[in-house]
């Protein structure tokens, strides 16, 4: 109902204890009240008599059928909502007006129609930012921007590039790659490294399961062989790693389609757990598999995707979080190859559309050489950097979450991380320095990307 607007500002100009408050939402004139016009005179007429509005009880005794309400909204949403309430006053006003200038006079009615229009305009509450009149405002704020902390990604030459990691002031990040390259691991070392770091994550999985995506979390962390975690196998280290993980204060949340009432995820879905559980890293392992809220579902990806980074985007930007997305990227990735003959994809590259590209603040595009376990990470697209899209390359064992950066190929540097140990007959990939943590009567088994 939208004059429910009315009856939270009435609220809150009897409930709160700040002047600043109370001079705000009583500047507006009873013009702005239909439901409560009575209401909204009563406590303006108290104001002008005695320099205040009434208490409480003052007010109750006069109006005892109204019951207040306990409002938590910020000041500036009951300033906006109770400006779209006047104009829904006026639009109703222009309705019924027009219906008896219509039969008369129709030159009458245009007039009318106009003087109402240039009402609605001036509750317009858009406040552009003058560069020339608010530069002292505008270069503040920079500087306030420069001082929030940014999220790291567990990948300190990223990091670099980055300015530290992930903007919490506006971040919306392309992560492309073919299928069966590692979006899903890379997506959670970020999850891990912002929880660690002591900024709670929200990660939609539409494809695996929450406890199984745990175990990557869990082997990037305290490097526990994966193929036995995803097996249930737990040695005595791991379950004492268990214990302690739930003792930390800083949570990492994964959200399944079937966690959701209709079984859908849409932004705005995603916007209330943002809200609820300040959440300042989103994670999405997916876009295809979102719903848009504005289309339900669109008939293609081309708009889909679309509505939905444009509203991630605001997401970012309203609720100060940073979004990772991470999209496949097409066939015809196999003939975009670099200056070694090996296939990397690019902003063309990417499946569906490329909305995506052009809406997200930086894009990464990720590349497995299999046979030598080495990860290449390019930026692809940065809004903030001269970017001359730089290959970082990693030696990555994935069973163990053991990852180091490579400067130059260094082929020592990858049989150091990548250290094969012989079991049962099984070669499998371990690091010395772990070796402890490993369970080494089990065979090694294929870990899925």
């Amino acid at each position: 109902m939208v004059t429910s607007i009315e009856l939270q500002v009435i609220s809150r100009i009897l409930t709160t204890e700040s002047d600043a408050e109370i001079n705000e939402l009583t500047s507006f004139d009873p013009s702005y009240y239909s439901v409560f016009r009575e209401q909204i005179d009563f406590i303006l007429d108290h104001k002008q008599k005695y320099g205040d509005v009434p208490d409480v009880f003052t007010f109750q005794s006069k109006f005892p059928d109204v019951q207040l309400v306990k409002v938590k909204e910020p000041i500036t949403y009951l300033r906006r909502e109770i400006k779209k309430n006047k104009q829904h006053i006026l639009l109703i006003e222009t309705f019924n007006k027009l219906k008896d200038l219509g039969s008369v006079d129709v030159s009458d009615a245009w007039k009318f129609l106009s003087l109402q229009c240039d009402k609605a305009f001036t509750l317009d509450d858009s406040q552009p930012l003058d560069l020339v009149k608010d530069a002292k405002q505008r270069s503040d704020q920079v500087v306030e921007y420069s001082k929030q902390a940014r999220i790291p990604t567990g990948f300190p030459e990223i990091d670099k590039l980055m300015y530290g990691g992930f903007s919490t002031v506006e971040e919306l990040v392309l992560l492309l790659a073919r299928t069966n390259t590692g979006k899903s691991w890379v997506c959670t070392k970020f999850m891990e490294a912002a929880q660690s770091s002591g900024f709670p994550v929200l990660y939609y999985s539409p494809e695996m399961q929450a406890s199984y995506l745990g175990t990557r979390f869990d082997t990037w962390r305290g490097h526990f062989q994966n193929s036995q975690l995803h097996q249930g196998k737990y040695t005595e280290q791991y379950e004492e790693y268990i214990e302690r993980l739930q003792k930390e204060n800083v949570s990492a949340y994964v959200i399944e389609d079937k966690d959701m009432a209709d079984g859908e995820v849409s932004v705005p879905a995603i916007a209330n757990l943002v809200k609820k559980y300040g959440i300042k890293e989103v994670i999405i392992d997916g876009l295809s598999y979102m719903v848009d809220s504005k289309g339900k579902r669109m008939d293609t990806d081309y708009m889909k995707y679309k509505n939905l980074c444009l509203d991630l985007f605001r997401m970012s930007k309203q609720y100060s979080c940073a979004v990772i997305i991470s999209m496949q990227a097409n066939r015809e990735t196999k003939e975009c190859k670099d200056d070694k003959g090996d296939p990397f994809p690019n902003l063309y590259n990417i499946e569906g559309s490329d909305h995506p590209a052009r809406i997200c603040t930086q894009a990464f595009a990720l590349r497995q050489v299999f046979d030598k376990h080495v990860l290449d990470v390019r930026l692809e697209k940065s809004r903030n950097a001269n970017n001359q899209k730089p290959v970082l390359s990693y030696a990555w064992d994935v069973n163990t979450g053991n990852m180091q950066y490579l400067p130059g190929g260094d082929d020592d540097t990858i049989s150091k991380v990548i250290a094969p140990v012989s079991v049962s007959g099984v070669t499998k990939h371990d690091t010395a320095s772990d070796a402890d943590m490993l369970d080494d009567d089990d065979e090694f088994d294929d870990v899925e990307f």
